[in-house]
């Protein structure tokens, strides 16, 4: 038992943060031709945390145009933003939006993921929101994404809880296998994992309770900023790259387990089968995604305005070519 615990750990660490029709083949055409607007001399620098963004940008790490670090946790994103160490950074919306207030060299280019947050559960035979009510959840990222919205749900379902705070989804996931009657809040592709090692567990569907609460079927939870020095083109090459990752890691799981593979991301094809439709990796580019992501940010407003810098982004915050 203590070597099926460890290695079960092992494997979390590694899925710590922490989530289209064109073909996969049609996908590597695109990262792999020269086109006019393709950078020339040093590949532009990429900063992405682990998890369900990772996964989104497979191709993109895969591509000789990019050079791309895979962080663990929001410290290193902060950092990047903050002094402007790379061309592109994938990160929470709400963190990125709060950051611009203080006037660093990005903007806001499209959203990646759409929600992609559990609760996990042994102790219960009906695991609801409501049954929720005087307990301990064990949820990672305080004031960030994670805790917004379970907040915001259980305020909306009226369920007092009592929210215990972890540094990563790592540390919840490792929780849990060391004692399954605890209720945890985790994230694809963890949750995944869990499924694969310590199967028979309930999930609450975070998600599907937004959707019941709002009618929207997700909020934009991640995206990418790019830096305010690029030029239109190295953004539009940019961002056709990462539309045609995400539509190939959506389309041919097979393909992407090997590049996950190749990157040491430490999963297995299985658990990627599981974990890829939920992370709900999709391209909506910052203009497009602007009425979601206000949505979303006004509830951040009414819980907590200094999580996304006291107020709604101003325009220049997304960005256009036009």
């Amino acid at each position: 038992m203590k070597k099926l615990l460890a290695a079960l750990i092992a494997v979390t660490i590694s899925v710590a943060f922490l989530g289209c029709a064109q073909t996969t083949e049609e996908a590597s055409t695109t990262m792999n031709s020269t086109t006019e607007t393709t950078t020339m001399g040093e590949p532009l620098s990429v900063m992405v945390p682990s998890g369900a963004p990772a996964l989104a940008q497979l191709y993109i790490q895969a591509s000789e145009r990019y050079d791309v670090d895979v962080v663990i946790g929001a410290d290193p994103l902060v950092a990047a933003l903050a002094s402007g160490t790379h061309d592109f950074v994938f990160a929470p919306t709400n963190l990125g939006a709060k950051l611009y207030t203080t006037g660093i060299g990005y903007e806001f280019l499209a959203a990646v993921t759409f929600g992609n947050y559990y609760l996990v559960s042994n102790q219960q035979d009906n695991f609801t929101i409501d049954s929720l009510e005087g307990k301990e959840i064990i949820v990672f990222g305080q004031n960030a994404t994670s805790d917004i919205i379970l907040q915001y749900i259980l305020d909306e379902n009226d369920v007092t809880a009592t929210l215990t705070y972890v540094d990563s989804v790592t540390t919840a996931n490792s929780a849990y296998i060391a004692d399954d009657t605890k209720i945890i809040m985790t994230a694809e592709p963890s949750l995944s994992v869990l499924q694969n090692n310590v199967p028979g567990f309930q999930i609450i569907d975070l998600q599907d309770e937004y959707e019941a609460i709002t009618g929207e079927s997700s909020y934009p939870q991640a995206g990418v900023f790019g830096k305010t020095t690029l030029t239109d083109a190295q953004i539009a090459q940019f961002l056709t790259d990462l539309e045609a990752s995400i539509s190939a890691v959506n389309s041919d799981i097979t393909e992407a387990y090997n590049l996950a593979t190749q990157f040491e991301y430490g999963f297995s094809e299985s658990i990627l089968t599981t974990a890829i439709p939920n992370c709900h990796l999709d391209y909506v580019s910052a203009v497009d995604v602007r009425t979601d992501l206000e949505a979303y940010f006004t509830i951040i407003l009414n819980m907590n305005a200094a999580l996304i810098g006291g107020a709604l982004p101003v325009d220049g915050f997304y960005y256009s070519a036009e």
